[in-house]
C-alpha cells in the first residue's frame, strides 16, 4: 500500500511523493490521517526555518496538528494507549522515542522510502514513545484539529486565576485558542488586540469568547486597556503575535504591577529599546510560551467546551494544498481566514 505525502525541501518549494505504508513497529501503530491543521510555523519551515531547537530537518513531511483513525496497531501500543483500530485520535506532537525527543512533522527527516512522520500525508507512522488521545466522533476531523493549538494555549494561561483580566496579543489561530483556554481557566475579562487587517480574526475572537477587541492601528492598546479596566490594567498578557517583537514591549505596558507577561509568539528580530528595568521596578513576571498539554486540550474538545466550528476556518482537499498554503501565508488579497486545514480522507 502506498501513501501520498507532501514533502518540504527547505527552500520554499515542495513536491508530492509516494511512500510505502510500513507495518507498525512494536509499540507503534499506523494512522490513517483524516485532517491536519496548518500552522504559521509551517510557513517558517517551508522557507527553510528550523522547526525545533535542534535545527532544521529536510526533506520532511510536515504537519503537526494531526487527527486520524488507527489503521493498524501493535499489541504493546494498544495496551499503552488504550485505543484500538478504528478509533479517532489526536496525535501528541512530541514523541519520547528510544532515540530521544522527536516532533511529528518537524524533525523526522525523509530517509529513503521512509518518511511518513507528518500530517501532510494520507498515512502516518506512529513510532514507539508516541502518545495519542481518543477524540469525539460527532464533529468533523477538521474541527478536531484545533486540539493542537489548544494544547499549547492551555499551558500559556497557567498564570490565569478566576476573575483575572487577560489580554491576548494577536488574533491568529493561536490567539483564538488562547481566548478559549483563558475562559476555561476562569478569566473574568478577555481583551484581544490586533491590526486593522485582522478584522475577520478580531470578529472571530469575539465569537469564541473575548469581551473586547482592540485595533491597535485605530487606538492605543495601552490606553484602551486602561479604559476597559478602570486603570487596573491586565493581570496576565499573553503575547501570541508572531513577527514584530514590539508586542513584548506593549504587553509589559498593558500588564499591572506584579502581573505576568507570557511571551509565546516567535519574533523575526531582536527588540530595540527593551526596558529591562521595568521587570524589577514593576515586578513583572516574564514567562515563556512553552509547554504542551494535549490531554487537557482533548478533554476540553471532547467536553464540548471548545467552539470548534467557529475556530475551524477554511478546509481544503489534499489536491488544493497550494491554495491552502497561499491563504496561510496571506497571499490572497481581499481574502483572509482564521485558520486553514487539510482534509485528507
Amino acid at each position: 500500500m502506498q501513501s501520498r505525502a507532501i514533502v518540504f525541501r527547505g527552500d520554499g518549494t515542495w513536491e508530492e511523493r509516494s511512500f510505502p505504508v510500513p507495518d507498525p513497529q512494536p509499540g507503534g501503530a499506523i494512522l490513517r490521517v483524516e485532517a491536519t491543521g496548518l500552522c504559521h510555523s509551517d510557513v517558517h519551515q517551508f522557507h527553510g526555518g528550523a522547526g525545533t531547537p535542534r535545527g532544521a530537518t529536510f526533506p520532511v513531511v510536515p504537519g503537526h496538528e494531526i487527527v486520524g483513525r488507527i489503521d493498524r496497531i501493535s499489541l504493546e501500543a494498544r495496551a499503552e494507549w488504550g485505543v484500538d483500530e478504528g478509533d479517532r485520535v489526536a496525535v501528541r506532537t512530541i514523541a519520547i522515542t528510544p532515540a530521544g525527543i522527536r516532533a511529528y512533522g518537524l524533525d523526522f527527516a525523509v530517509e529513503g522510502d521512509r518518511g511518513l512522520h507528518g500530517g501532510y500525508a494520507e498515512y502516518l507512522e506512529l513510532v514507539p514513545g508516541s502518545m495519542v488521545h481518543r477524540l469525539r466522533d460527532d464533529i468533523s476531523a477538521a474541527e478536531c484539529t484545533v486540539f493542537e493549538s489548544l494544547s499549547s494555549a492551555v499551558t500559556w494561561v497557567e498564570p490565569v486565576r478566576a476573575g483575572d483580566v487577560v489580554v491576548v496579543e494577536g488574533p491568529g489561530h493561536m490567539g483564538l485558542a488562547t481566548v478559549v483556554a483563558a475562559r476555561a481557566a476562569g478569566a473574568g475579562t478577555v481583551i484581544v488586540t490586533g491590526l486593522a487587517a485582522d478584522r475577520l480574526r478580531l470578529d472571530a475572537a469575539l465569537a469564541v469568547g473575548a469581551d473586547h477587541v482592540v485595533d491597535v492601528e485605530a487606538a492605543d492598546p495601552v490606553v484602551r486597556v486602561a479604559e476597559l479596566t478602570d486603570g487596573a490594567m491586565a493581570d496576565v498578557v499573553v503575547d501570541a503575535a508572531s513577527g514584530n517583537p514590539v508586542t513584548v514591549k506593549v504587553g509589559m505596558e498593558m500588564v499591572r504591577r506584579g502581573g505576568t507577561v507570557v511571551v509565546a509568539g516567535f519574533k523575526d528580530r531582536p527588540l530595540d529599546g527593551f526596558d529591562v528595568d521595568a521587570i524589577p521596578m514593576r515586578q513583572i513576571t516574564l514567562r515563556p510560551g512553552a509547554g504542551l498539554d494535549t490531554a487537557r486540550a482533548v478533554e476540553l474538545v471532547n467536553s464540548g467546551a471548545v467552539p470548534t466550528a467557529t475556530m475551524l476556518g477554511d478546509v481544503f482537499g489534499f489536491a488544493d494544498f497550494d491554495e491552502a498554503f497561499a491563504l496561510l501565508e496571506r497571499r490572497r488579497p481581499g481574502r483572509d481566514t482564521v485558520r486553514a486545514a487539510l482534509e485528507i480522507s
